[in-house]
């Protein structure tokens, strides 16, 4: 009678130490939310791409010393920039193709003035003029 007293309240104990089962959360993610995730991380993304631009474009604006300077020293600065930031270009051109078409076509045109923004040309000045009101353009017209 003892041991099956023993056995009765080892097993009681086991059935109150084991953990609460709690019901089986549905194995279909939800629809929307993996939507708006979507959404979110293009967003994102379409930020940090707006924020390169913007950044090489002041880099270009900041070579105009290098480009002002006749010495060998800062020509040969200048080539180090403007080939660094050229790379950098082409690494955004390749991350705007990846975009919808309907944000790559509003990031594509600052492009070509950022390159002679970022060159070592006397005028590219003007062209880091040009490449910020294109730029100030396609953010009014993804984010109106």
């Amino acid at each position: 009678m003892r041991f099956l007293i023993i056995i009765l309240f080892a097993l009681f104990l086991f059935s109150c130490a084991a953990p609460a089962r709690s019901p089986r959360k549905s194995a279909a993610p939800d629809p929307a939310k993996i939507e708006k995730n979507k959404e979110t991380a293009l967003l994102n993304e379409i930020s940090e791409v707006v924020r390169s631009i913007q950044s090489l474009e002041k880099l270009g604006r900041n070579m105009d010393a290098y480009r002002q300077t006749p010495d060998a020293e800062s020509r040969r600065t200048c080539q180090q920039l403007m080939e660094d930031r050229k790379r950098e270009i082409s690494e955004l051109e390749i991350r705007i193709k990846n975009l919808p078409d309907n944000f790559s076509a509003h990031l594509t045109p600052p492009l070509a003035d950022l390159n002679q923004c970022v060159s070592c040309l006397k005028q590219a000045n003007e062209n880091c003029v040009k490449a910020r009101a294109a730029i100030n353009k396609a953010i009014k017209e993804i984010f109106p």
